[in-house]
């Protein structure tokens, strides 16, 4: 069993749950990216999104921040892309949400809101390349989730 630094513990339940959440969304995402039918090694750059891969996952509250992103540009996706992660998602940031609140985490404002704005309208017509980008970034983001589980016992 997990513990949190002030005692409350993390059920084994919650954990395998969050496991299993995210071994089917990272196979929704390869299924997805298979459809694409895109270059399998192709990496598309782009600072707005890479940061994400990027960024040290240090407590739930990060975790929030990253899933948030990612939710937002999924959003903003026509109908239909993505439209199955994209409820993945939510519900996944939902599971955090809640934790958070049990935890008593203080809730922030994510980061990069108006350049993520900004990049999402500059952006906008290239939907395929952007749900790629996207998609491929909460698989690793997943991953490294995974691998650090640890990290759900700290805001």
């Amino acid at each position: 069993m997990l513990f949190l630094i002030d005692g409350i513990p993390i059920q084994p339940d919650r954990l395998r749950n969050f496991k299993l959440q995210a071994d089917n969304l990272i196979n929704r995402i390869m299924e997805h990216i298979e459809k694409l039918q895109l270059y399998p090694n192709l990496h598309i750059g782009n600072p707005e999104l890479d940061v994400l891969a990027e960024k040290p996952i240090k407590g739930l509250g990060s975790i929030v921040d990253t899933l948030t992103t990612i939710e937002k540009v999924l959003q903003r996706l026509p109908k239909g892309h993505a439209s199955q992660i994209r409820s993945y998602v939510s519900t996944l940031l939902d599971y955090f949400n809640e934790t958070m609140t049990f935890m008593h985490c203080t809730p922030k404002e994510p980061a990069n809101g108006r350049s993520l704005d900004a990049f999402l309208e500059d952006n906008a017509t290239h939907h395929i390349t952007l749900a790629y980008a996207t998609l491929d970034i909460l698989k690793q983001f997943l991953q490294k989730l995974k691998a650090n589980l640890d990290q759900l016992k700290s805001c």
